[in-house]
C-alpha cells in the first residue's frame, strides 16, 4: 500500500464499472443456464483534461511510483464522498458470522427513514472491499438497520466493526503496466487512468 491518491486537481470525470463474472451456456433448445461464483470487483477510470505541467506533475509522479501493477493505494471517489442518505452517526456491524447480501447493523439514530439510499457505497473496518447499498435503508426504534448490499459479503466482519459511510476509501491498483500521457502544445496534459479494485 502506497498511501492515498492525490486528488488535487480533481479528475474532470470518473467512470465506475462493476465486474461480476458469470458463466452462461445455452442448451440445444436455447434455454439459458447461468452460474456465478459471487466474485465482484469495481473498475474505475479517472480522466483529467487540460492540465498544465505543474498541475499534472504530482499525479504523474504518484502513478509512476506504483511500479505498474505492483502497489495499491486508496482513493475516495469524487462525487461519492457523502452518502445520499441522512446517515449522521458511525454505525456498527450487529453480530458476528454474517454472510450473504444482507448486513445487520446497529448504532444508528432511532427511527430514521433513508439512512442510506440505493447506490451509496459503504466500507467495513478491517476489510478493503467496498460494497454498494442496493435498497434504501431505515432504522428501527432501537437504531438497528439491515442493509441490502452487493456483492455479498466477501468475508464475515467482526461484531461491532465500524461501518464507513462517508469518504469511503477504495483500495485500487493500476489496471496495467503501461502508463500513457497525451501532451499537446503549449504543454497541456490529458490523462486517462484505468484502475481496478485490489482487495
Amino acid at each position: 500500500m502506497s498511501g492515498a491518491f492525490p486528488l488535487t486537481p480533481s479528475p474532470s470525470g470518473i467512470k465506475i464499472q462493476s465486474l461480476q463474472p458469470t458463466r452462461v451456456s445455452l442448451s440445444h433448445n436455447l434455454r439459458r443456464s447461468v452460474r456465478t461464483t459471487g466474485a465482484q470487483r469495481w473498475l474505475v477510470t479517472a480522466d483529467w483534461v487540460g492540465l498544465t505541467r505543474a498541475q499534472f506533475a504530482p499525479i504523474q509522479a504518484f502513478v509512476i511510483a506504483q511500479r505498474g501493477q505492483t502497489d495499491s493505494f486508496t482513493m475516495v471517489l469524487p462525487g461519492h464522498k457523502q452518502p445520499q442518505g441522512v446517515a449522521t452517526v458511525t454505525p456498527l456491524v450487529n453480530g458476528a458470522a454474517q454472510s450473504g447480501r444482507a448486513l445487520a447493523t446497529k448504532g444508528w439514530s432511532a427511527s430514521v427513514t433513508g439512512l442510506l439510499k440505493a447506490g451509496d457505497f459503504i466500507g467495513i473496518a478491517g476489510q478493503t472491499k467496498v460494497y454498494m447499498v442496493t435498497a434504501d435503508a431505515s432504522s428501527d426504534a432501537s437504531g438497528n438497520a439491515t442493509l441490502t448490499i452487493e456483492p455479498g459479503l466477501m468475508s464475515s466482519p467482526a461484531d461491532g466493526a465500524a461501518l464507513v459511510v462517508r469518504n469511503v476509501p477504495f483500495t485500487l491498483a493500476l489496471a496495467g503496466d503501461s502508463v500513457e500521457m497525451a501532451v499537446s502544445p503549449p504543454v497541456i496534459y490529458n490523462f486517462s487512468l484505468p484502475l481496478v479494485e485490489a482487495f
